[in-house]
């Protein structure tokens, strides 16, 4: 075989690793998505079983991490109005 092609041989061998490779790149981020959602989903289901094991309420854990203001700091704030 002339250098040409052998050349040429090893690049075609070289793109259809490439092929290869792409296809599990794209098997393994699907891969990742899904065990992502997996984990978003256990964290929610930490979280409520948290909230049943401490007697809380969806509302008091608001008011805990302030996304929710309780109403005795409305009133301070208000002056009681």
């Amino acid at each position: 075989m002339a250098k040409l092609e052998v050349l040429e041989k090893r690049k075609r061998r070289l793109e259809g690793e490439i092929k290869k490779a792409e296809k599990y790149i794209q098997k393994y981020q699907a891969s990742i998505k899904d065990k992502q959602e997996k984990i978003k989903m256990v964290e929610g289901e930490i979280l409520a079983e948290t909230l049943v094991q401490s007697g809380m309420t969806t509302s008091e854990l608001q008011e805990l991490i302030g996304l929710k203001k309780s109403p005795s700091d409305h009133e301070e704030k208000t002056g009681g109005f």
